[in-house]
């Protein structure tokens, strides 16, 4: 048993020093995602766009849509979706090249298996994860807009897939390892407030995690 919750400890340990890393590094991002303009990003080819394979059946997971840049650089944007509540709890911009884009993708299918999807799939995708959950109350991460510039010209109508958000026509909301009891709480208040305590449903799979850092994004519940 004590070993157990050593081990616990330990993973819970490695999660949040990888968390910390990961919002340490992306404050280092090169910030020419901020200061190109839409029609830079008009007349940029699109090189690839990916999505978690199973991402409908595990409710959470990654889409990339990697554009060239003049200089022979990536310009990419990673989106983190919670297509059954959330929406777009995390996104980035990021100019990299092609070898530092294969290794950051390697990175992510330590966990997820990645498929091609068409950009405007990957953008119908996105915008309408975010759509879903800011209509519940719930505002995307805050480096959005700048993430979506890489969906410049990309028509999201020429995609052929419907996506339908939730689970089974409700909201499904199962909190992250790094939620805070309070964060848990307004997700929850806020779901009661618009649906009432039959619209949605609810799993606790990870105890809540206490974390000095305050939530990036709030919302009012």
């Amino acid at each position: 048993m004590a070993a157990n919750l050593q081990r616990k400890q330990k993973q819970i340990a490695k999660k949040k020093a990888k968390r910390k890393a990961v919002v340490a590094a992306k404050k280092m991002v090169d910030k020419l995602g901020g200061m190109l303009s839409q029609t830079f990003f008009e007349k940029a080819p699109v090189f690839e766009s990916l999505v978690r394979e199973d991402l409908f059946e595990t409710g959470i997971g990654t889409v990339v849509v990697a554009r060239k840049m003049p200089n022979a650089d990536l310009g990419i944007g990673f989106f983190l979706l919670d297509v059954y509540c959330l929406g777009v709890k995390d996104a980035f911009f990021a100019t990299l090249t092609l070898q530092m884009y294969r290794q950051r993708l390697q990175e992510i299918e330590e966990n997820e298996t990645m498929r091609i999807i068409s950009p405007a799939c990957a953008k119908n995708l996105v915008e309408g994860c975010a759509d879903y959950a800011n209509d519940l109350g719930f505002p995307h991460n805050s480096d959005y807009k700048k993430a979506r510039k890489v969906f410049a010209g990309i028509k999201a109508e020429e995609c052929m897939e419907d996506f339908e958000f939730g689970q089974n026509g409700k909201p499904f909301y199962v909190n992250g390892p790094f939620e805070s009891p309070e964060k848990i709480r307004k997700v929850i208040n806020q779901l009661t407030k618009k649906l009432g305590p039959d619209g949605f449903h609810y799993l606790k799979q990870f105890e809540p995690f206490e974390d000095e850092e305050d939530e990036e994004n709030e919302f009012k519940a």
